[in-house]
């Protein structure tokens, strides 16, 4: 049973996609990133079977939930989440990138108080510099990934 090496670009996307309540895991066994609905893991846990179930994409999803759920080994990695990922942080981070004072400022008073995320996505668009937050952001999210590799001893491309 050999280990697959991680794709990290690909392992970025799937941390960028991925929603709370529908975590993705890695399989070391296939290298796949499996997307799994929280409330078949409540399901499964409440004593439901594939057969409560009538659609076919439900009992794969069912199966896929308890796959990863009664999985013993460490065959199924939950990728970081977004608790992991602290996307805050790194918009505060990219704010000091910024060598113009005003736009710096401008940026930091942005991600302070109610509708930061927002307030900060239309001032990188005002300033014009949306793309040099998206190239700082990928480059962060790719550090995470490499770092989650690193301590799970998984091998991973660029």
């Amino acid at each position: 049973m050999g280990q697959y090496k991680v794709e990290l670009y690909e392992l970025v996307g799937q941390m960028e996609a991925q929603m709370d309540e529908m975590p993705v895991y890695f399989n070391r066994e296939t290298g796949e990133f499996v997307l799994v609905e929280e409330r078949f893991f409540g399901d499964i846990e409440d004593g439901m079977t594939k057969e409560d179930y009538s659609q076919d994409w439900q009992k794969e999803a069912y199966e896929q939930a308890r796959d990863v759920m009664v999985s013993t080994s460490d065959k199924y990695l939950r990728i970081p989440s977004n608790f992991d990922i602290h996307e805050w942080e790194i918009m505060k981070d990219f704010c000091y990138t910024i060598e113009e004072e005003n736009i710096r400022n401008d940026l930091l008073n942005a991600i302070h108080g109610r509708g930061a995320f927002r307030m900060f996505k239309d001032k990188i668009i005002h300033y014009g510099i949306r793309q040099d937050w998206f190239d700082f952001r990928k480059e962060q999210f790719a550090e995470i990934a490499r770092r989650w590799c690193e301590s799970h001893d998984l091998e991973y491309v660029e």
